[in-house]
């Protein structure tokens, strides 16, 4: 009994130690002490364990950012950006990053009612449009039990009309889950590295230059050939670059 109270006793004194251990807290140590360099390996250490998670691209992205390495930092910044998409310190950096970035593109205009639309999809996270959906969902079913089992007609219609707009707030917030979810799992959109890159209008070496682009530029991938992507601009321009001219988001 007496070696299973040290036993318990020694693993309770030790715990703190342990923990003090773990890669995150050794990667977020360094980054404090200003050892930039050293917290980017661990932070890339703790992600290739599949440890994912908008904190650990945030401090892996602010690490790289302080040495410099801007191409690093915004590909760390969106991917943190998609995880947590009403994160304003992930958006407020992001935006200070691309400040260093040399291309500065044109938006295409889109209809206010998608873009407005897009806007409200993207103020919450895939995880946060579940809930409201499955909470919907559950409101829709307590509305519903009114409608049928209320013997008023006032109760019957009012559960009625709100089991019908509960249900339609649930539709609409899957949708909205579904399509975050589907940004996160095929990823579209990419990030420049190499610090230029000549833009071909085919996918062969011979091809002819069509524009230069710089590292840190945020392209979509709309097609591939081998190894070359055909890649668009948010000004609407397209062109083909070697696949080792960037890293998907």
């Amino acid at each position: 009994m007496k070696k299973f109270i040290y036993i318990v006793l020694l693993l309770c004194i030790s715990a703190p130690s342990w923990a003090q251990k773990t890669p995150i807290t050794e990667a977020n140590n360094l980054y404090k002490k200003g050892e930039y360099e050293k917290a980017i390996k661990s932070y890339e250490f703790v992600l290739e364990t599949h440890l994912i998670s908008p904190e650990i691209y945030f401090n892996l992205a602010n690490a790289y950012y302080k040495t410099g390495q801007i191409a690093p930092a915004i590909l760390n910044y969106e991917r943190a950006k998609l995880l947590a998409p009403e994160d304003k310190d992930i958006q407020y950096n992001l935006a200070l990053a691309h400040d260093h970035v040399l291309d500065k593109l044109d938006i295409v205009p889109e209809l206010f009612l998608k873009r407005w639309i897009a806007g409200i999809r993207n103020a919450a996270s895939a995880q946060s449009w579940s809930y409201f959906s499955i909470s919907f969902f559950i409101i829709c079913l307590l509305f519903l039990s009114i409608y049928l089992y209320s013997n008023k007609s006032g109760f019957k219609k009012a559960g009625f009309l709100f089991a019908f707009l509960s249900l339609s707030f649930c539709i609409i917030f899957f949708a909205f889950a579904s399509i975050k979810t589907n940004e996160m799992t095929v990823r579209e959109h990419a990030i420049i590295f190499t610090p230029s890159v000549t833009i071909k209008g085919s996918p062969d070496l011979s091809g002819t230059d069509l524009f230069l682009l710089h590292e840190g530029t945020k392209v979509k991938v709309i097609d591939q050939l081998g190894d070359w992507r055909n890649i668009q601009l948010s000004d609407g321009n397209e062109g083909w670059l070697k696949k080792d001219d960037i890293e998907m988001i």
